[in-house]
């Protein structure tokens, strides 16, 4: 290989500074014979498994978030919004006109709430995929209090009702349930009328969880006072019920939709899509020979098996994977496929509770597993800054219980 041949930088554009987009940007810098930049609509990094914190009080919304260009010294990173993909032309098309040239594209745009199209959920129902409908949750279930305390609203208004027995749904009703129970000492008259109920159409909470597991989150949610109804399929939602497909309707001031996710519709013509709108990729992760897709985005096509959780863990090792193999594919290498290893799954359910299940091993539950979700939170937040502030603000929350909310009603 030349000399020149040799200058000549790869063009690396990754659209998506989520998990998979960020950790494929940092390996990928470590090379010296490419050029990065990264593409997304916001300028910081969200740290979704704790959004529901954010939700309920007990984190300010910048303990969560980290700005892109911190995440990734050295990489370019352009703030703005992808409308269009050409592979023909190698290229893509920004909202404001500018057009980036690729040699290899990294497909890492995420995912977003789906209502499955149920009447009434996209209107009635809050949602928790971004900072501004955590704050949109917090906002209502602080406010009610006000609201119902000067008589502008029933107590009534103070029940909730969260749909979708997954780790979310688990980990907010849980969190809920404790503010709750913390606003005694501020809204003594009413508090009491505060009462929140998780639905899930499935048998159990926590489908991907062993038996055990679920069982122990369900007793531990009714132990904190939620009541649980799983076997309850949601069939249409109006602002203040929920009619369940049973016939029962559940009245509700705040109704809280946590029943899952899909891939963003606008790139079904990218490729053959499966019903979550992810794109079918090749063992390898890619759509086409130089355009990869990871995390919640990617479906990787395996004869008999279910598509990885669009999970943090699955788009970093993506991430990782995808970094590897362009390396290999610019040194002339040939590609393995994909391996996901199963690191376990864990859930919080509320102080000193929590379940966690390792990869063939045992399952913990309590003060043991609630402390392993802490740490292993901890240590994936991006920024040492942020890490410290969440710590202080655990702390904090902990030796405060019960004094009220930790955060006040910001519009």
């Amino acid at each position: 290989m030349s000399q020149a041949s040799e200058q000549i930088k790869q063009k690396i554009l990754i659209v998506g500074a989520g998990f998979g987009g960020l950790t494929a940007a940092s390996a990928l810098a470590k090379k010296g014979n490419v050029e990065i930049t990264v593409i997304d609509r916001h300028s910081y990094q969200l740290f979704s498994p704790l959004l529901y914190q954010v939700a309920t009080g007990g984190l300010p919304e910048d303990d969560i978030a980290y700005p892109v260009r911190a995440a990734i010294p050295g990489v370019e990173f352009i703030r703005g919004e992808v409308i269009k993909v050409s592979f023909q032309a190698n290229n893509i098309r920004l909202e404001d006109g500018r057009v980036l040239y690729f040699d290899q594209l990294v497909f890492a745009v995420g995912s977003m709430g789906t209502t499955f199209g149920l009447p009434g959920v996209e209107e009635n129902a809050l949602q928790m995929k971004s900072l501004h409908e955590a704050r949109a949750i917090r906002n209502r279930l602080l406010r009610t209090y006000e609201d119902v305390e000067t008589g502008a609203k029933p107590k009534e208004a103070l029940w909730v009702v969260v749909v979708g027995g997954g780790p979310t749904g688990v980990e907010i009703s849980g969190a809920v349930a404790e503010l709750q129970k913390s606003m005694h000492r501020e809204f003594p008259k009413i508090a009491e009328n505060a009462s929140v109920t998780l639905v899930e159409a499935g048998p159990r909470l926590l489908p991907s969880f062993g038996e055990k597991s679920s069982g122990r989150a369900k007793g531990d949610l009714e132990h904190l006072g939620v009541q649980v109804k799983v076997d309850s399929a949601v069939d249409r939602m109006y602002p203040s019920d929920v009619h369940l497909k049973s016939g029962e309707v559940l009245p509700a001031g705040t109704i809280i939709w946590a029943a899952g996710v899909a891939a963003p519709a606008e790139w079904n013509d990218l490729g053959e899509t499966d019903r979550s709108n992810r794109l079918v990729v090749s063992d390898t992760l890619r759509l086409q020979s130089n355009v990869w897709v990871v995390g919640d985005v990617a479906h990787v096509a395996a004869e008999g098996k279910p598509p990885l959780p669009m999970v943090a863990s699955v788009a970093m090792q993506q991430g990782r994977y995808v970094a590897a193999s362009i390396e290999k594919i610019l040194g002339g290498q040939e590609l393995k496929p994909f391996t996901y290893k199963d690191k376990g799954q864990m859930a919080t359910i509320g102080r000193r509770r929590a379940v966690v299940e390792l990869p063939n091993g045992p399952a913990m539950h309590g003060t043991l597993a609630w402390l392993s979700w802490l740490g292993l939170h901890v240590f994936y937040l991006a920024g040492g800054r942020n890490r410290v502030s969440v710590i202080a603000d655990w702390f904090w929350n902990y030796i405060s219980w019960g004094i009220g909310p930790k955060r006040p009603v910001i519009d």
